[in-house]
């Protein structure tokens, strides 16, 4: 009597013709698959069955059992490409393994409601992820959990993006379930004094104000590793930002601030031009969409032209006028570190874009000036476009050479 095989899933490598038995290593790899829920362990296999095992298990294994177990890049991508439609593993530090924890956790996350779900399943589920999640993006964020315990269970933690929002709300939106309550901030506060892995901290769309803002500034001043930070789309008026200056001591390791669509007024730009003065840590500084006018924007450039470590700089929408533009003409003339300028959306006039245009003569260091939608004429627009496209080709061309020397110190003439 013949016996039949199941032949399905077999790799290419293991393709027999009809009618023979695959080989014993073959069918034994199939047994250890079949019963490897059962007993969960890789000890005894030889290395070159390892990989043609994994291909075998299914994707609905406790995760458990396979996170401590299974590095396979190909399991864990078919784990996470069966789940979901989309995945970037370029988000996630290119690894399908890190790619299925993070998004899987961050699903939990999103939909946990601690009146449903038991707290110990949240404790679970944190165990599971401690060792393999690096970053958390979570854009929905109902149960309002203690973030000192969830930073501290998860102490791998380098990049977390969080809103306090509901997503697919429809019509029964209530203004309770968004940004983040008082309760929320000072719980982070903590967290972030505590915090030795957390590098990259976001908090878009929180309905973050002067009040809150104050409270986070107290855990950020005791913070010594977050080198990015991101408050956009918020509702930070001047004394919240006279906080955030207090940060950007000489001793700051902040290297990115993005403030953009708050409520930044004059005041706010004197605060910022004072911090700027003694700062030499920021080199990207976004205020997109605020309010300084003309007068704050004088003063931040004040305090900026003090400064020698900021590169990127955007205060498009901020209704700057002559007075910064005479500022920021003299900037550009003596900067050495400035290397991008978004001034779009405001009011310069063309006599401001001259001022600008004259500046960069001496300028070596701006590659970009963004201008438009200013008053500013197409010709003298065009002749700061040719400056920064100049100082670029000069800036690739020095990098070049310095790269190719480097190339003929470590390997000589050849």
């Amino acid at each position: 009597m013949g016996v039949d095989f199941d032949l399905t899933g077999l790799h290419d490598d293991h393709t027999i013709r009809a009618g023979v038995p695959p080989p014993l290593s073959e069918l034994c790899v199939r047994v250890l698959a079949a019963h490897f829920a059962h007993r969960p362990t890789l000890r005894g296999i030889a290395p070159r069955y390892i990989n043609r095992l994994t291909e075998l298990l299914p994707t609905t294994l406790p995760l458990e059992v396979t996170g401590p177990l299974i590095d396979d890049e190909g399991y864990w991508k078919r784990c996470a490409t069966n789940r979901w439609e989309n995945c970037t593993i370029s988000e996630h530090g290119s690894s399908w393994k890190r790619c299925y924890f993070e998004k899987n956790l961050t699903d939990f996350l999103e939909t946990f409601d601690p009146l449903k779900t038991d707290t110990e399943e949240l404790m679970r589920m944190l165990a599971i992820s401690k060792d393999y999640v690096f970053s958390l993006r979570v854009k929905q964020f109902l149960s309002h959990l203690d973030m000192e315990m969830l930073l501290q269970n998860v102490p791998t933690l380098c990049n977390l993006d969080m809103t306090f929002g509901v997503k697919d709300i429809g019509m029964e939106y209530e203004r309770s379930l968004f940004g983040m309550k008082m309760s929320d901030v000072t719980s982070l506060a903590k967290a972030l004094r505590v915090t030795e892995t957390l590098t990259i901290l976001s908090l878009p769309c929180n309905l973050l104000d002067d009040n809150t803002m104050r409270v986070l500034a107290t855990g950020l001043q005791a913070n010594s590793t977050i080198t990015s930070l991101d408050l956009s789309h918020n509702k930070i008026a001047d004394r919240g930002v006279k906080a955030i200056a207090k940060l950007l001591t000489d001793k700051a390791v902040l290297l990115s601030l993005d403030l953009s669509d708050n409520h930044v007024h004059a005041d706010g730009g004197k605060y910022f031009g004072r911090a700027l003065k003694i700062n030499s840590s920021l080199e990207t500084l976004n205020l997109r969409l605020n309010r300084l006018g003309d007068e704050g924007g004088k003063m931040l450039l004040e305090g900026l032209a003090h400064n020698s470590t900021l590169t990127h700089l955007n205060l498009s929408c901020n209704a700057l006028d002559h007075d910064s533009a005479q500022q920021l003409g003299s900037i550009v003339s003596s900067s050495t570190s400035l290397q991008n300028l978004d001034l779009s959306g405001n009011v310069f006039s063309e006599d401001a874009g001259r001022l600008l245009r004259d500046g960069l003569q001496h300028n070596r260091t701006l590659t970009s000036m963004d201008l438009r939608l200013n008053q500013i004429s197409v010709d003298t627009a065009a002749a700061i476009d040719e400056t920064c496209k100049s100082n670029k080709f000069e800036m690739q061309r020095a990098r070049r050479l310095i790269f190719e020397e480097q190339q003929m110190a470590q390997y000589g003439h050849k």
